[in-house]
């Protein structure tokens, strides 16, 4: 089973070799982290200096929390479309009689 790693550890290394240019073989051996995990925390951080801060929420999951809500806002316009073409067919009727 893999080891799992704090945010805030990862972000200190990542600072480590992405800010302060500490070489990557010599941080993973100090910390006793694989050498291609290091990599991939520092390739993270470069792209993004917050991706390892706890509140940190990703393009992808804002884009995917984004959709969701789009969602239920057509099905909730759906609903209420069909609501009030319900209420005008009654009106009409009543009117009618």
């Amino acid at each position: 089973m893999p080891k799992r790693y704090s945010r805030q550890f990862r972000k200190m290394v990542a600072e480590l070799i992405c800010v302060q240019k500490e070489g990557t073989i010599k941080t993973a051996d100090e910390f006793g982290v694989p050498l291609k995990t290091v990599e991939n925390w520092g390739t993270a951080y470069n792209k993004d200096p917050h991706c390892f801060d706890d509140d940190y929420i990703s393009t992808e999951q804002q884009l995917e929390a984004a959709r969701k809500t789009i969602r239920k806002q057509k099905e909730t316009i759906e609903i209420l479309k069909k609501a009030v073409a319900f209420f005008m067919s009654e009106r009409t009727e009543d009117s009618d009689s």
